[in-house]
């Protein structure tokens, strides 16, 4: 697998060769870390998704664990250390992020509106992914098999439902663009946000 450093950017020329809505972005924040099975099914369900990725990949999670499929996944992807999240939401090129689901990153890809892929691993994660799922409408959450795997059958279910064609993709889609809006709303001079950061920074500074 070939990577970048934390700070040369690399990854996001990479982003820009790639078509709009195109790539899934895979992260699974900081703490939580895969089975070496686990990456295994989710590579193979990136791989049979046919779509590129930009996956996320620890430096405590490479050469021990390195994949079997590690040329296969140079081909259609690109697997780095570390990326400016934010950025890479914000790029035209991202169409999914398959998340852990932490609350920074749900509200990052919401205020993107960037739908999700969950699969939550411990904490609150599991109650993130069901509002995203069920009370933001703007992702869907990954179902675990018997053995507490996600196999690759399901990591690429959700990716076409995400990001394919059916009425329900547009309609995940859609939703995941007006919490975008709607964060822009708050945040604007004059929005909910703004005000309770004022009204907060006002009690802090009287």
């Amino acid at each position: 697998m070939f990577r970048c450093g934390g700070g040369d950017g690399d990854y996001m020329d990479w982003l820009k060769m790639k078509d709009e809505g195109s790539v899934v972005y895979v992260s699974f924040g900081s703490i939580s870390r895969l089975l070496k099975q686990q990456k295994e099914e989710i590579a193979r369900g990136l791989l049979s998704s046919g779509r590129p990725f930009l996956w996320v990949m620890r430096d405590d999670d490479v050469e021990e664990d390195k994949l079997s499929c590690s040329e296969e996944l140079e081909g259609q992807g690109k697997i780095v250390k570390w990326c400016s999240q934010l950025d890479v939401l914000s790029n035209p090129a991202t169409g999914c992020f398959l998340t852990h689901c932490g609350w920074n990153s749900c509200l990052e890809s919401l205020a993107c509106g960037v739908p999700m892929v969950a699969f939550p691993q411990w904490s609150d994660q599991g109650t993130n992914a069901k509002i995203v799922e069920e009370l933001m409408a703007s992702g869907v959450r990954m179902d675990v098999a018997m053995d507490a795997m996600v196999k690759e059958e399901e990591v690429r279910r959700c990716l076409d439902l995400v990001m394919g064609n059916s009425e329900k993709g547009e309609e995940i889609r859609r939703n995941a663009n007006k919490w975008k809006e709607l964060a822009r709303k708050a945040t604007i001079e004059g929005g909910s946000s703004y005000h309770n950061l004022k009204a907060f920074v006002d009690q802090l500074c009287p």
